[in-house]
């Protein structure tokens, strides 16, 4: 989650409250926050299987870089599910109140 995700992450914590957002605005900024984030994932996924692939196939001498590469996937795809543990909880938590 390198460039996509810590820019949407510096506009979502640079808008404040009195900014007056609509939900339908809030909602579309959440959903290309979300989106950016994904495709950054599947993006790093790619890169270290096309890593993998090149040192296979003796097209790639640096055993070092296909290993940052693939520790690289392997700590965004953890973030990543970490924070949607984190989402489940709190929106279990949310249905658990008594209104």
């Amino acid at each position: 989650m390198d460039k996509i995700s810590i820019g949407a992450l510096q506009n979502l914590t640079n808008s404040t409250p009195a900014a007056k957002t609509t939900p339908y605005e809030a909602q579309e900024s959440f959903k290309s926050f979300l989106k950016g984030a994904l495709e950054n994932i599947n993006e790093t996924q790619a890169d270290s299987n096309k890593a993998t692939q090149e040192l296979m196939n003796g097209n790639m001498d640096n055993l070092h870089q296909v290993m940052i590469t693939a520790e690289k996937a392997s700590v965004t795809l953890q973030t990543t599910l970490e924070i949607r543990n984190k989402v489940v909880e709190a929106y279990q938590e949310i249905m658990r109140m008594q209104v």
